[in-house]
């Protein structure tokens, strides 16, 4: 029984879907938030994200069928790379088409979280569950507390994994510390950013 509860909570928060829908949710909130008219034009941004993840899925899908065997890490290791070239996608045309900052920071995140784990997965398969749960999370929570709810769903899915057999208990705990220290990073450059910004406002106001 309790088995069956956590495969069906680590299917319903699947990487491949919650990560969607929480770009969906960044997108929106950057849509929204815009000032610039020219920003708030929503539909492309939406074919873009589209893109991005039929690419994502045609890399999970197809690089497995390449092989004759997969080992009990290549879904992982399949479904982080094709979510870290359909994250790239998406980063790269927001930046050429300067769509705003939100959608960007939040790829770059997704991608310090995606290149990590790729490396460690072949030699310890910590969960992608977790990281892809935990990470989406936290920046939703970074933009707005009303977001933070979404933190529920990645400390259940610490817990799920293990019961549903599909990781031990280091994997599970391992992908929310890897998760963990990616937010801190982001969390430390975000405040040396803004405290950049600080002092070059206060520069300027020495000037005058």
């Amino acid at each position: 029984m309790v088995e069956t509860i956590a495969r069906t909570y680590s299917e319903a928060f699947t990487p491949e879907y919650f990560v969607l829908l929480c770009t969906i949710a960044v997108l929106v909130y950057e849509v929204r938030s815009a000032r610039d008219p020219e920003l708030r034009d929503f539909g492309p941004r939406v074919g873009v994200v589209a893109l991005g993840w039929a690419v994502a899925f045609a890399i999970y899908e197809g690089a497995p069928s390449l092989f004759g065997t997969v080992p009990s890490w290549g879904p992982d290791f399949t479904g982080s790379l094709g979510l870290g070239v359909g994250i790239t996608l998406i980063w790269g045309v927001w930046r050429v088409q300067q769509w705003g900052r939100r959608v960007p920071e939040f790829s770059l995140l997704l991608v310090a979280a995606t290149v990590p784990h790729l490396l460690v997965t072949p030699f310890w398969d910590v969960s992608s569950h977790v990281l892809y749960a935990a990470v989406p999370a936290g920046y939703l929570a970074f933009l707005d507390r009303r977001f933070a709810p979404a933190l529920v769903v990645a400390l259940g899915m610490v817990v799920a994994r293990p019961l549903a057999g599909a990781h031990t208990w280091p994997e599970s705990i391992g992908g929310l510390v890897l998760a963990g220290l990616v937010l801190a990073g982001f969390a430390y450059r975000n405040d040396r950013t803004r405290e950049g910004r600080t002092r070059g406002t206060a520069t300027d106001a020495e000037r005058l």
